[in-house]
């Protein structure tokens, strides 16, 4: 009989619900953590709407962490794919307490320039996808943008 593996993988697509908090390990090591808001919509019995939030905590690690802190803010729009971790302790009571929260790997902005009001062309012209590892760092430019103060003829092919 074949064996399987476990697997430990997150991927989630929502806003967030509080600024970046940027912070450094005494190594030196980036660390930044903000919330994340993913949305479950169905129909109540009665045939109403229902919106049920799902509030995920995120920490980001290293180069991707300062990235993270620069550009996102509160109820901007991300995906985030990444691992469950969790976190054990004993209160001041004496109580066992346990929380959750996902490890990402790779956070990615998905709100357009025309969509974000207060901010810059030239600030987040070359975001999108940034991703994290010690033999390959990257920011990838967003495929599907188009320039809609360009000209067709500035195109360079």
């Amino acid at each position: 009989m074949a064996s399987f593996g476990d697997l430990n993988s997150f991927v989630g697509i929502g806003r967030l619900t509080r600024d970046p908090e940027l912070r450094y390990t005494p190594s030196g090591t980036a660390v930044c953590r903000f919330g994340l808001a993913i949305n479950r919509t169905y129909k109540s019995k009665e045939g109403d709407n229902v919106e049920d939030p799902l509030f995920i905590n995120i920490t980001v690690w290293g180069k991707q962490a300062e990235f993270s802190s620069q550009y996102l803010k509160k109820g901007r729009r991300i995906a985030v794919n990444g691992e469950l971790r969790s976190n054990n302790w004993v209160d001041r009571d004496g109580n066992k307490r346990i929380s959750f929260e996902i490890n990402a790997r790779t956070v990615q902005l998905l709100d357009y320039l025309r969509d974000i009001e207060s901010s810059t062309e030239d600030e987040y012209s070359n975001v999108g996808t940034f991703k994290d590892s010690s033999t390959d760092e990257e920011i990838a430019e967003e495929d599907n943008y188009i320039d809609e103060k360009g000209d067709e003829e500035d195109i360079p092919f």
